[in-house]
């Protein structure tokens, strides 16, 4: 199973990893309910909502209200069939808020095995549900941001591969580009956790809101000069490669640039991206061997990943493509 947080870091639950989360994937806002459905066509969908006493009047004295940062919830369970459909409800009271879940399906397929088998995953999933309490919505976001975040950067790897499928060398240079800038944040995160002595993560460098201050990436090659996660040659290196990809975006037509230099250009990312990510393995080694930080928790880095491991990645992975094209399939648990 997988951790799907709430968007506002009030509650967190686990569903089957062969779940998509399809708020985002269909188009819709990301408030309650939030809906849920296998990555494969499906005839059933798990929904749920969360609403604090200023969204909803929740005053009930028949329910038990429950405490913050605790599972295994005791829900009332009701049924409301009709129309085709059969649904499943589910309400509990934590603290000053109330959710409500729901499990659809058609009629028809009420005696079927399938359905049999995703009710007793919602029944799981519910086991797990819990209301955050304000301190614990922190941290929540500070790893769901960063799993998002390594989400991304394993996607960027399928952009990476069909760009040299194609011979896309410009895409190729772009993608890498990233990659360097993404391996460089992750790098300046855990430096500043060794240097803290802790595991927060500052999610201010693996992720950028609409409203949100960037950081851009010559801002993150000097910071990680100054960590000490570059030297000045792989500086200057960096700065040199993105004078030059800027010649490649903004003035390929303006200039005397040739289309040949492109593939220097490129080659150059390639190698420069190979000393960051080895940099960046470095720091990670250290996390592990002091027991700080994101690598701080036992597991070496260097361990091979298990299949529910690879699993969780893609359906991540999937999350952040949203298209067939890369579509991986992920097998029911």
């Amino acid at each position: 199973m997988k951790y799907f947080t709430e968007p506002l870091g009030r509650f967190v639950i686990k569903i089957p990893t062969e779940w998509q989360y399809k708020n985002i994937a269909v188009g819709y806002d990301e408030v309650s309910p939030y809906s849920f459905a296998t990555y494969s066509e499906s005839n059933s969908a798990f929904q749920i909502s969360c609403y604090s006493r200023q969204e909803k009047n929740i005053t009930n004295p028949n329910i038990e209200i429950q405490k913050y940062d605790t599972p295994n919830l005791k829900f009332i369970k009701n049924r409301m069939d009709g129309g085709g459909f059969n649904v499943h409800l589910w309400h509990a009271l934590v603290e000053d808020h109330m959710f409500m879940a729901k499990f659809i399906y058609d009629t028809v397929d009420q005696d079927s095995p399938k359905i049999k088998q995703e009710l007793e995953k919602v029944e799981l999933s519910l086991s797990t549900l819990v209301l955050l309490s304000q301190d614990q919505r922190v941290i929540a976001l500070e790893i769901d941001k960063y799993e998002k975040f390594t989400a991304s950067l394993a996607a960027s790897f399928d952009l990476k591969n069909k760009a040299l499928e194609n011979k896309s060398f410009i895409e190729l240079l772009i993608i890498t580009a990233n990659q360097i800038d993404a391996y460089l944040r992750l790098a300046i995160v855990m430096k500043t956790q060794l240097k803290a002595r802790t595991n927060r993560i500052d999610i201010t460098y693996l992720f950028q809101g609409e409203s949100d201050v960037p950081i851009n990436e010559r801002k993150i090659y000097r910071q990680a000069k100054e960590f000490e996660i570059i030297n000045e040659e792989t500086y200057n290196t960096l700065e040199a490669l993105y004078k030059e990809r800027n010649k490649v975006v903004h003035r390929y037509i303006i200039s005397s640039f040739k289309t040949i230099d492109i593939y220097k250009i490129v080659l150059d990312y390639e190698i420069t991206c190979e000393i960051v990510r080895n940099n960046l393995k470095s720091v990670e080694d250290l996390q592990f061997k002091e027991g700080i930080g994101i690598h701080g928790n036992g597991k070496d880095p260097e361990a091979e990943p298990s299949d529910k491991d690879i699993s969780i990645l893609y359906s991540q992975i999937n999350d952040k493509h949203l298209t067939e094209e890369f579509f991986r399939d992920i097998p029911a648990e």
